[in-house]
């Protein structure tokens, strides 16, 4: 694996190079926008774009609120139903044509209501692999301890069903192992509260990075978080997401970094609309 580089630069500067389409030769980029949305571009140029919640997102950064900005996206992710993790998968599935992985039940549903092309839907279950990419790149599904639901009105549907009901099953939360052609690999947590599980993730994946939730009250809060990153997950690297859109997951990257203490993990400091590269 090349050393991690940061991009030192602003959010737009940073995205000259993202929105290219192409990644630098073996190279690796993460861009987070805020919330648990991120965008991958492995090092063979595929595009990766997990829980698209960017238009009425308010960590997103306004140069990135339209979605065409995006680019060619080759896949799409989604960790569970909450409306912040699927606002804007309907528009862009249809604008780029891309795969869907969720669970199987979520993406049954997502298909039912026409959010997404039933062709274009990819239900699978924790534990399960796949590869929609080619063989080089493996979608592992892991486990998450949190709630799913489908939120009709946060997809842009009728508020209510003809029998009343708003909210439908989404099946079980779940993150990802994302495991590139250089064999580096990206852990995306999802939602989720701390779980002894997560030891398998270390044990089955050795993750490089982990972009992990640290907000509270929905999700792990810095202290969980860090307890989960040093004694559980162990990745060289962390990305702390899921915090500040909300007042109500108003926890930051300073206490987690208080929490995590004195370990070789690196925190990387990455604001929403910023690009990484490894």
């Amino acid at each position: 694996m090349s050393a991690f580089v940061r991009t030192l630069a602003t959010p737009v500067f940073a995205a000259l190079f993202l929105f290219s389409g192409v990644a630098l030769a073996g190279q690796v980029e993460v861009q987070w926008l805020g919330h648990a949305t991120t965008r991958i571009t492995t090092a063979g140029g595929k595009t990766i774009v997990i829980d698209p919640f960017i238009t009425g997102n308010p960590a997103t950064p306004a140069e990135f609120k339209d979605l065409s900005t995006l680019g060619k996206v080759d896949l799409i992710l989604i960790t569970h139903g909450h409306s912040d993790h699927v606002a804007d998968l309907g528009e862009l599935a249809r604008l780029s044509g891309a795969k869907v992985v969720a669970n199987y039940e979520l993406a049954l549903q997502l298909s039912a209501l026409g959010v997404i092309e039933g062709d274009n839907a990819i239900g699978m279950n924790k534990s399960g692999t796949v590869t929609p990419l080619g063989e080089g790149i493996k979608i592992h599904m892991v486990p998450a301890e949190h709630s799913s639901s489908v939120d009709l009105p946060g997809l842009g549907l009728p508020s209510v069903q003809e029998n009343g009901q708003r909210f439908l099953d989404a099946g079980a939360p779940v993150g990802y192992v994302v495991e590139l052609e250089n064999g580096f690999k990206i852990y995306h947590s999802g939602d989720t509260g701390v779980f002894g599980d997560m030891a398998l993730i270390h044990d089955l994946y050795a993750p490089d990075l982990a972009l992990i939730c640290i907000g509270g009250f929905y999700t792990m809060d810095p202290e969980g978080a860090a307890y989960a990153v040093r004694e559980l997950v162990k990745p060289k690297q962390v990305i702390p997401i899921h915090y500040g859109t909300f007042p109500v997951i108003d926890r930051t990257p300073a206490e987690f970094k208080a929490a995590l203490g004195d370990t070789s993990i690196q925190v990387l400091d990455v604001t929403p609309g910023q690009t990484v590269k490894f």
